[in-house]
């Protein structure tokens, strides 16, 4: 009974012990999760309180196109703000009433920012407008003038400028006394309403830079960030006082576990000898000793090393024989800060310690010259000794440092990054993903890719990408995708398969880069290519055109002139001289009309020509135009008819420009009319109150394909070497640009060897006057 009795001592110690080691490892993880989420909590709501200040600044200083940052930023904080006072499981209620008060503070204070904001936002808004409206206002009124009152403008403007870039007393004062100008300036009814609208923008602006000053000086003087630093600070000492308590525990823990181990040698003395019991007790903390992976040294109560294992002399090799039986705590630790095995100390924070000898009781990490990190504990014994433990965290340091930069450069890559599961779930995009998206990080995780897809792909495409992907191959290619707003993008995409150590495939990791900008630069470089070959087109085209139009007239004018010069048929009374002085007259002209017809071609495509509105009488304009190409018409034969409504309005237009279509559209119907054919000249008002001209003639037509081609300049059915008429090729270009300065169109059907019909169509806002209807 009494042998049977000896292993319960034993059994009973061992049990304690794992009860004791159980609940040791229990304690370190104690509210852990809830720790580490407060604290990220706090910091993550400091970095927003410095994001929201920023972005705020950027929208004073109108650098924000628009406000989804700040939006995003205010949601954020509110969230966060609402898990921090969750009293389950936030701060609210763990630490103090003063923790408590602090946090119901900055929730005020917060809100009162996030007015301010608002208030910022839309002053800001109506000063980026008003700084859009004033100028393109300002230009509208002030084209192609020169009087003193436009100066007066152009001042007001300046000042404008010049308080929204460095607002100071004499720029505000500048900018009252241009308003004050601009108010005495003589203007016309018309400038003056104008310039009213112009003052009250220019008002709304200074207004709304007053808002943005006051808004800004309140919300520079809320204390948002040194009330989180008060409620981090408070917390953090909380949380050290707690893991002080945590390790005074475990250090209790730990002599409760010798205390047990030095029961067990006494329990073991009683049933054995006390020599063999003290052998096999050495034996088994030997062996125990060197079986673990920490380094582990003993010191005596006398404080003189008395055992350490093959770790912990691996770890300290430089030490050499230093490292030695009997050395004290105090050499040893002078001897490893020599030979730089412990050059770098990093002390719990809170600490005031500045050696292992001072942090006695507390972990450190120690890091060596040869970069080796060790984390470090060295707790005293029950008798006075000192336990050591050394750990080698090298590996540890340098995945984190690996880990670290890695993470850095994903987030920090000016490529789009985007990580899914094997079903295509999205589980991790980087900033810039969001930044090209719209979308922010809570909006796309759990999301499928196609959320960015405009549908515009064939399946086919989709397909092969899988199969490419489901063979463990890389796919490159491009995705039209779509913003979260709706519009579009490109981007050239890299997808590849991501494998476990056992090859099989976990993850795709897709790196994509924005070609929109690429895409649009081909598209308009094959736009310019095209537009140049157009143009060189042209340019033939003019160069052949003029040098029959310029040399035919010119050739007639010298050779006319030479013979009028030499007298070749007498004296000038002779009658051919009056003919030849006719046929210089009409090639002279002839010229003067094509060079007109060029250099009007040439306001038209610099965008400087403008009518000048004046009221015509349209059946005048046309009796006119019908008399210039009379005799022409005559001289081949031709029946010309004039059809115009009698009650005809007059019509507010540029009479010299209407004038020139009317009569470039009769002169080409009596070149292209042969004899006997007919020309009508056809004007009336439609029911809705349209003006419409038409133009038509029994003459050769045009064919389809040329119709659209004809309305360029220099452009002709025929080219100068078949052509049969004269003329630039600039008639119908120039008929089409005045029918488009006044609002109107102009329309052409033909058919060949039928005849053409040109329809000239100007709106309703032209007619300056309707007849009164007969009673």
């Amino acid at each position: 009974m009494k042998e049977a009795a000896r292993p319960f001592p034993l059994i009973l110690l061992a049990a304690t012990a794992a009860l004791v080691v159980a609940f040791y490892f229990q304690t370190r993880l104690m509210d852990l999760d809830r720790h580490n989420a407060i604290a990220q909590d706090l910091l993550h709501l400091k970095q927003l309180d410095t994001q929201l200040n920023e972005n705020t600044l950027k929208a004073v200083s109108l650098q924000l196109v628009h406000y989804d940052s700040i939006v995003s930023t205010v949601s954020q904080m509110k969230q966060i703000s609402n898990r921090l006072h969750d009293p389950d499981t936030g701060l609210y209620g763990l630490v103090s009433s003063g923790v408590d008060g602090d946090l119901n503070t900055f929730r005020s204070l917060m809100l009162t920012k996030f007015d301010l904001v608002e208030t910022v936002k839309s002053s800001a808004s109506i000063v980026r407008n008003t700084l859009n409206y004033i100028p393109l206002e300002l230009n509208r009124i002030t084209a192609e003038r020169h009087e003193p009152e436009v100066i007066a403008m152009h001042r007001m403007l300046s000042a404008l400028y010049a308080q929204n870039l460095l607002p100071t007393e004499q720029t505000y004062d500048a900018f009252l006394n241009a308003i004050a100008g601009l108010q005495r300036a003589d203007l016309g009814p018309e400038d003056r309403s104008a310039i009213d609208k112009v003052l009250v923008h220019a008002r709304a602006n200074l207004q709304s830079q007053e808002e943005i000053a006051s808004a800004m000086t309140q919300f520079l003087k809320l204390p948002t960030l040194e009330t989180l630093d008060s409620i981090y600070n408070a917390y953090a000492s909380y949380s050290l006082e707690r893991i002080r308590a945590a390790n005074q525990y475990r250090t209790a823990l730990l002599l409760l576990t010798l205390m047990l181990f030095a029961g067990l040698a006494v329990a073991l003395i009683q049933v054995q000898r006390a020599h063999s019991a003290a052998n096999r007790q050495s034996r088994q903390f030997r062996d125990a000793a060197e079986s673990i992976a920490e380094g582990f040294a003993f010191f005596d109560s006398d404080n003189r090393l008395e055992f350490w294992n093959s770790t912990f002399l691996r770890l300290h090799a430089k030490l050499g024989d230093t490292l030695r039986r009997g050395i004290t705590f105090a050499d040893f630790h002078k001897a490893c800060v020599d030979a730089d095995i412990y050059r770098d100390f990093v002390f719990g924070k809170g600490r005031d310690h500045d050696t292992m000898v001072q942090a006695l009781g507390h972990p450190y990490v120690v890091k060596s010259a040869d970069g080796t990190w060790m984390l470090a504990s060295d707790s005293r014994m029950s008798d006075g000794g000192t336990a050591c433990v050394r750990v080698d965290i090298s590996a540890n340091k340098h995945a984190e440092e690996e880990l670290r930069k890695l993470s850095r450069a994903v987030d920090q890559s000016p490529a789009s990054v985007m990580i899914t599961d094997t079903e295509g779930v999205i589980t991790y995009v980087n900033p810039k993903f969001c930044e090209l998206t719209g979308y922010t990080t809570d909006e796309i995780i759990g999301q499928k890719p196609n959320i960015l897809s405009t549908g515009k792909m064939e399946p086919a495409e989709y397909k092969a990408l899988w199969n490419t992907l489901a063979a463990g191959d890389e796919w490159h290619g491009e995705f039209l995708n779509k913003r979260k707003d709706g519009s579009t993008f490109w981007e050239y995409a890299s997808i590849s398969p991501v494998k476990n150590d056992a090859g099989v495939t976990t993850h795709f990791l897709a790196v994509k880069e924005d070609i929109t900008e690429r895409k649009e630069t081909m598209t308009q470089l094959v736009e310019a290519k095209e537009q140049a070959e157009q143009a060189n087109r042209a340019k033939t085209q003019f160069l052949a055109n003029m040098s029959h139009e310029l040399r035919t007239p010119l050739n007639a004018i010298i050779g006319f002139s030479e013979m009028i010069k030499s007298q070749l048929f007498g004296p000038v009374g002779n009658d051919n001289y009056i003919e030849y002085s006719n046929n210089i007259l009409s090639s002279g002209q002839h010229l003067l009309n094509v060079i007109n017809d060029i250099l009007d071609v040439s306001r038209i495509e610099a965008g400087t020509m403008n009518i000048r509105e004046d009221t015509v009488q349209i059946m005048e304009l046309c009796d006119e135009c019908i008399g210039m190409v009379r005799e022409e018409a005559e001289d081949k034969d031709l029946i010309l008819r004039e059809t115009v409504q009698d009650d005809l309005p007059d019509l507010l237009c540029d009479a010299i420009r209407m004038r020139q279509l009317i009569l470039n559209l009769l002169t080409n119907a009596v070149k292209f009319t042969p004899q006997g054919g007919k020309i009508d000249l056809l004007a009336h008002l439609e029911d809705d109150g349209t003006f419409t001209l038409v133009v038509r003639d029994t003459g050769v037509g045009i064919p389809a394909d040329k119709i659209n081609v004809i309305c360029e300049p220099f452009e002709q059915v025929s080219d100068i070497y078949t052509r049969s008429h004269e003329g630039s090729g600039l008639g119908l270009f120039l008929a089409g640009s005045f029918a488009k300065m006044h609002g109107g169109t102009l329309d052409i059907q033909s058919k060949v060897d039928v005849g053409t019909t040109v329809t000239v169509r100007l709106p309703a806002a032209r007619i300056a006057s309707r007849p009164l209807s007969a009673e």
